[in-house]
């Protein structure tokens, strides 16, 4: 046993005095009211720090409110004819490409199929009325150079039913072929969804609005012009393209449509003018 030579020897008749031990600090208590005590923890004069005590409890959500808030993107509405509502008024208020996103998860054909059928009968409802008081012609020119007119019953009007959906799916199939030549990748189902989601809604308001002959005709030119700019919201989101890009895929057709027009009328004048010289 080696011994300390600075070590003070003890006598071990002599009684020891007690070691201190170590006092836990009471816990603390404010001394003025509303003051906020220190944090709780291990080292150091305040405790330790630990992520998750910024954020609450560990793995808790981040804060609701202050400058850490976020806005979560809300849930689609659930398919179904109960929600299809809601829908239409979330596309049509909310102009956008997130709108029509937020909605595509729920595309289905059902709602396609019950919209457009409501849409046909509610076409010839108004149609029906409006052939009351308004008479409904077509004129034709003849190769004399004459117009023939022809009168349209009213029980014509019941052929939208077929006509609303087979006119609606046609365009969005000339519309999803010319998207998949600019790099669409999204599908006929959910382009359909996109593109219903607006147009019968809208189309609704016309054929009611056509109820009142001037108000129906002012209607048509507004609204139709709003289901343009729709549509590329509605073509960007369901085919995944820019909106430049979108764009082009819903004009393009148009500016076919009004050149093939134009080359109708210009081939008509011609006939009707050689009739006329042909005639004398």
């Amino acid at each position: 046993m080696t011994t300390d030579p600075n070590q003070i020897p003890h006598d071990p008749q002599e009684p020891r005095e007690p070691r201190e031990t170590p006092q836990t600090p009471p816990p603390y208590q404010a001394d003025q009211p509303g003051e906020t005590p220190p944090p709780s923890g291990g080292a150091g004069p305040y405790g330790s720090y630990r992520s998750n005590d910024y954020y609450g409890a560990p793995g808790g959500p981040p804060p609701t409110g202050g400058a850490y808030a976020y806005a979560a993107p809300s849930p689609p509405q659930p398919a179904g004819i109960g929600a299809i509502w809601q829908k239409w008024i979330n596309v049509t208020t909310r102009p956008g490409v997130a709108s029509f996103a937020q909605e595509l998860p729920t595309a289905n054909w059902r709602d396609i199929w019950l919209t457009l059928i409501g849409l046909g009968i509610l076409s010839a409802i108004t149609g029906a009325i409006a052939a009351l008081y308004t008479g409904q012609t077509v004129t034709f020119p003849r190769a004399d150079g004459t117009m023939t007119t022809v009168h349209v019953p009213a029980g014509a009007s019941w052929f939208t039913i077929i006509t609303v959906p087979l006119a609606f799916f046609v365009g969005v199939a000339i519309l999803f072929v010319i998207a998949k030549i600019f790099g669409g990748t999204g599908t006929f189902l959910a382009q359909s969804y996109a593109m219903a989601l607006f147009y019968v809604p809208i189309q609704g308001v016309i054929a009611i609005l056509g109820l009142v002959p001037f108000l129906g005709g002012l209607a048509a030119f507004v609204l139709g012009i709003y289901e343009i700019i729709l549509a590329v919201f509605a073509i960007a989101a369901s085919q995944r393209l820019s909106t430049g890009r979108s764009v082009a895929v819903v004009l393009l057709p148009a500016v076919i449509v009004f050149l093939v027009l134009c080359g109708l009328i210009v081939a008509l004048a011609a006939i009707i003018a050689a009739a006329l010289n042909g005639s004398h």
